[in-house]
């Protein structure tokens, strides 16, 4: 008897554990069962293209996540991604050189602030300010593009996107170091504190003396540079300026925090889970391109982990 009671202890402890975890729990065991999937997934190209790839979706999620944690959303990411690549080749083609780099990410904190004013001051819910801004920024990048794509090939983001340093891809160095301080925010200052506090309930956070206003704006304005970083490194994969990426990044981004255990209602959210999820969700689509599974398919399969996410994390 008693060592059923402990059996049943043991058992829930670690059902708990499965759940509160499930994305790094599912993220491991669909590692491994992609050995036996395809032997094509564990080859060195392959793994490296899955991390440099995923990198980029990783720093759009951590953006996203900050958002979510106010509980708001953003619509516009890859609309970010859209017109921070077509500005980035052509501010480089224009012989702006690294400075073009500082200029574009000054550019995003603005738009993003611009949305969160929305958010903020006028009362505009989140869905509506970033869907309009997505096809204000969307149009705007085709009107810059003018039809034709700027090649950047030879320039020295080309170079550095597709080099090391130290034996670490960039695009994941870059990712490391938008990891590191996107956690030093979120756990260490008092901004950080503040959203999941707004995300709570944001009228206990105004009474508490948090600046909610100040605070949604500059968390929209922090998620618009983290796509930026995005749209900055496959600028460089592509090595020129093109209105047609993007489409899809802002799915793939709510995605990763969804299944990272972040509530769309704001309040929770791991950065560390969120990038577990990105490469989960990434890890999937590879070994499913592996396995010859058409687009379609894949689709309906990411819809439904989306949904197992959500209702695993609500059963603990």
């Amino acid at each position: 008897m008693e060592n059923m009671k402990k059996e049943k202890k043991g058992l829930k402890k670690f059902t708990d554990f499965a759940l509160s975890n499930f994305v790094i729990v599912a993220f491991v065991i669909l590692f491994i069962s992609s050995y036996f999937l395809s032997p094509a997934f564990f080859t060195k190209n392959n793994l490296l293209s899955v991390l440099i790839q995923n990198s980029i979706y990783a720093i759009c999620a951590m953006g996203m996540l900050i958002i979510i944690i106010t509980g708001g959303i953003d619509l516009s990411t890859g609309a970010y991604v859209c017109i921070v690549v077509c500005l980035t080749a052509g501010l480089i083609q224009d012989g702006h050189g690294v400075a073009s780099i500082f200029i574009v990410l000054v550019m995003a904190l603005g738009i993003g602030a611009v949305s969160g004013s929305m958010v903020a001051f006028l009362n505009i819910a989140p869905f509506i300010a970033t869907l309009a801004m997505t096809t204000i920024l969307k149009g705007a990048a085709y009107m810059y593009q003018t039809g034709q794509n700027r090649r950047i090939d030879g320039t020295f983001l080309p170079k550095w996107v597709k080099s090391s340093t130290l034996g670490v891809p960039n695009p994941v160095l870059v990712m490391i170091v938008v990891y590191l301080v996107v956690l030093f925010v979120l756990n260490r200052t008092r901004f950080g504190r503040g959203i999941y506090a707004i995300g709570g309930n944001k009228e206990t956070a105004y009474l508490a003396g948090i600046k909610v206003k100040s605070y949604l704006v500059l968390s929209y304005a922090l998620g618009g540079m983290c796509f930026a970083i995005s749209g900055i490194l496959l600028c460089g994969r592509l090595g020129m300026g093109t209105a047609t990426v993007g489409e899809g990044y802002e799915m793939d981004a709510i995605a990763s925090v969804v299944i990272g255990g972040a509530s769309m209602n704001g309040g929770t959210g791991s950065v560390t889970k969120t990038i577990v999820g990105a490469m989960f969700m990434g890890v999937l689509y590879n070994i499913m391109n592996l396995m010859g599974i058409a687009s379609y398919p894949q689709m309906i399969v990411k819809g439904v982990v989306i949904v197992l996410a959500v209702l695993l994390y609500k059963t603990k």
